[in-house]
């Protein structure tokens, strides 16, 4: 058999055919496809070939048990180097340049073949699929466009198969990376604790030891720097909260009253007079991650408090089942969250450039945190709010 010649821009198409990291190894789904052809076209035999740089792989056969040749004797590397995407030969017999073959010599009785390259877009093809019988044949233009047919699905499939490995590799490095980051977020975090602890005890020994040497605006200077140092406690804190959220054993369940989580996150809130915590008419007993259930509670109960100007605050929790979902709603009568931000909220480190009740601005994380924890409960949380009329956060958790 004549040498095959290479494709006019074989360098490109070599380097195309890498980018989809396809191997020698036989692929069951395109199975289908060789059979799908054999019947479209009404001949017995069929294969799907991918011509590398020095031989070609059969991914898939179909009347045929052929070991992959080497490329430049090989069928299928005519086809792709033919200026035609249709290679035909009805009786090989008549066709003197086929007969050394290699794999005629293997199955002596064929005696038509049909080929179709496998490309797209690029116009660089990566191989073919062919069908072949024992006998010459003719196909119809139905048949031929049938035969065109499955080398589209073949090339689909190859590209669906390019696009998981790709996503698998990005997938990956964005869990090392996210690794990563969380590991530095403990350490940056570990490292700067201290650092302000020793800034919060020295102020309280500055402002206990030079008390009456300290004007007032020496003492206000002090105070400033506990609260900033306070501040910033809370701020790593949150941060901590937030990447430990994701690791989160959620799948850890047990029973738990609801009743019992409230009056804990009451108490981690601080009990005060100017706020009322309506609870559940009923105690809903729920199997879930109590801890994850705990910390949502303390977020958006916390945020209610926060960001509310009323002399009393009060905050309504109501609670219900349906087949599938426990649903909770958290309304308080705060000073509400404009329309145009409310879907912006759940992002990490989105603020809406509000003080809270004490005049601090917050720090975009708390929300994020809880929608991480949601979604890890197998839920969605959602925000309805109105500006001086209140906020409810609604959200479910999955029985």
């Amino acid at each position: 058999m004549t040498k095959a010649s290479l494709h006019p821009r074989e360098n490109e198409r070599l380097a195309y055919l890498e980018s989809f990291h396809i191997d020698a190894k036989r692929v069951k789904v395109l199975d289908q496809l060789t059979e799908f052809a054999c019947k479209l076209t009404d001949v017995p035999k069929c294969l799907i070939a991918i011509v590398g740089k020095d031989e070609v792989w059969f991914k898939s056969q179909k009347g045929l048990q052929l070991d992959n040749p080497s490329r430049e004797l090989s069928w299928c590397a005519h086809t792709i180097a033919s200026d035609h995407n249709f290679f035909y030969v009805e009786d090989v017999h008549e066709t003197s340049s086929f007969n050394n073959a290699t794999f005629l010599k293997e199955n002596s009785t064929i005696r038509f073949f049909a080929g179709v390259q496998l490309k797209d877009k690029q116009n660089l093809p990566l191989g073919t699929v062919c069908v072949l019988d024992d006998r010459p044949h003719r196909l119809s233009s139905e048949q031929k466009k049938s035969l065109k047919m499955i080398a589209d699905l073949i090339m689909q499939q190859l590209k669906l198969n390019k696009t998981n490995i790709e996503l698998k590799k990005k997938s990956k490095l964005l869990e090392e990376n996210n690794e990563m980051l969380k590991n530095f977020a403990r350490v940056v975090s570990h490292d700067m604790k201290m650092p302000l602890a020793s800034m919060i005890l020295t102020t309280d020994l500055l402002s206990e030891k030079y008390n009456e040497s300290l004007d007032l605006h020496g003492k206000r200077y002090l105070h400033s720097i506990k609260e900033t140092a306070f501040s910033m406690s809370d701020y790593i804190d949150n941060i901590l909260n937030h990447y430990e959220s994701d690791q989160l054993a959620i799948e850890d369940k047990e029973e738990f009253d609801m009743y019992s989580i409230i009056e804990k996150v009451e108490e981690m809130v601080g009990l005060r007079d100017d706020i009322q915590l309506i609870f559940p008419e009923e105690n809903m007993i729920l199997n879930s991650n109590s801890t994850a259930f705990e910390q949502i509670l303390l977020n958006l109960i916390g945020n209610s408090i926060k960001y509310n100007t009323q002399d009393t605050i009060i905050i309504k929790i109501t609670a219900k089942k349906t087949t599938k979902y426990y649903k909770f709603s958290i309304t308080d009568n705060g000073i509400g969250i404009p329309k145009d931000k409310q879907k912006d909220i759940f992002k990490l480190f989105t603020t809406l450039n509000q003080t809270d009740r004490t005049g601090k601005k917050g720090n975009g994380i708390g929300l994020s945190t809880v929608k991480i924890l949601v979604g890890k409960l197998g839920g969605t949380i959602k925000c309805k709010s109105k500006i001086n009329s209140g906020t409810t956060f609604t959200f479910t958790v999955k029985k």
